[in-house]
């Protein structure tokens, strides 16, 4: 490869093909002296003639009649590649995208997301893995295009908010400790908790909030993740903080009750998108976080369960 100019390439495709230097020039907008330059560096790669006169025609050398099948691939396999400019059409584009995220925003975003993405982009697709490791570098963004998860875990890039949840209880409809639509810091002590966490079990933000509040609160379960926790909770005796989101999509298959929780005890959870600074102007990656930005819009509008609180939209925090 390094022997040979690829800017030779096509002229040798074009003369094989046409087996006429002036034809060929014509095809190449090259002048008939240039074309006759490219065909005579050719001939030395080559160390063959590869088109000889026969008559009043060129006809191709044994040698120059193998290599065209070659050539011609290797044309076809190149010129999507030197072509490609900085665009992207989702109408022709099959693509899979693939984004890092905790179970909860992927239990919540998935469906509607493959949504939006088939109106503009039906033959692209999206595989949802789970949220990196945060060790401070970008290395994620070597399989991942881009990444959903909350504020605070140190997740690596730039970032745009997306949208701010907050918590409520949930708990199945038969539990008895739960009479009463409001319930106090002793209700919350008196029933075993569901906990989940996301980084460290025993540094977790839903535990602490329980403490500061007061609740002296019972352990039936603690996992990882958010979104077992509408399952664990259903048809038991325990309860579980989730977010609004998650509360609004599992009461539509699940036997749940839904409790606002006490002022003192309110949780947010910004949750952003996140994505290499390499990427900010790649319009294949600009299209996706649009295409996410437009989901969550959907998501505040779901008719069933609570009503997710969208607080926030498109708002930058590099």
């Amino acid at each position: 490869m390094a022997a040979f100019d690829l800017n030779l390439l096509r002229p040798l495709l074009v003369l094989l093909e046409e087996r006429n230097v002036t034809r060929a020039a014509a095809r190449l907008h090259l002048s008939q002296p240039a074309t006759s330059a490219a065909l005579a560096r050719l001939r030395r790669h080559y160390d063959d003639d590869l088109l000889v006169r026969t008559g009043r025609i060129m006809q191709l050398t044994p040698f120059a009649r193998d290599l065209l099948p070659a050539v011609t691939h290797a044309v076809a396999e190149l010129t999507p590649v030197v072509d490609r400019k900085l665009s992207f059409d989702p109408s022709r584009t099959e693509r899979r995208f693939v984004i890092g995220a905790t179970d909860y925003m992927t239990a919540i975003l998935a469906g509607p997301l493959l949504r939006t993405i088939s109106q503009d982009a039906p033959r692209a697709s999206v595989d949802f893995a789970p949220q990196p490791v945060r060790d401070g570098t970008l290395a994620p963004y070597s399989h991942l295009d881009l990444i959903v998860g909350p504020v605070g875990f140190n997740l690596p890039g730039r970032s745009r908010e997306l949208f701010t949840d907050d918590f409520v209880l949930i708990a199945d409809p038969d539990n008895a400790a739960l009479s009463r639509s409001d319930p106090t810091v002793s209700d919350l002590s008196s029933v075993p908790h569901a906990l989940a966490y996301l980084n460290d079990p025993d540094h977790d933000s839903v535990q602490d909030v329980l403490r500061r509040a007061g609740v002296d609160y019972i352990i039936g379960a603690r996992l990882f993740g958010l979104a077992a926790l509408p399952l664990l909770v259903s048809g038991t005796d325990m309860v579980a903080m989730v977010p609004r989101m998650l509360a609004a999509k599992a009461s539509r298959t699940l036997h749940l009750s839904v409790f606002e929780l006490p002022e003192d005890m309110t949780l947010p959870m910004t949750e952003c998108v996140y994505w290499h600074p390499r990427d900010e102007d790649d319009p294949a990656i600009a299209w996706l976080r649009d295409a996410l930005t437009r989901t969550v819009g959907s998501l505040s509008r779901e008719p069933s369960g609570p009503s997710p609180r969208i607080l926030s939209h498109a708002q930058h925090v590099d």
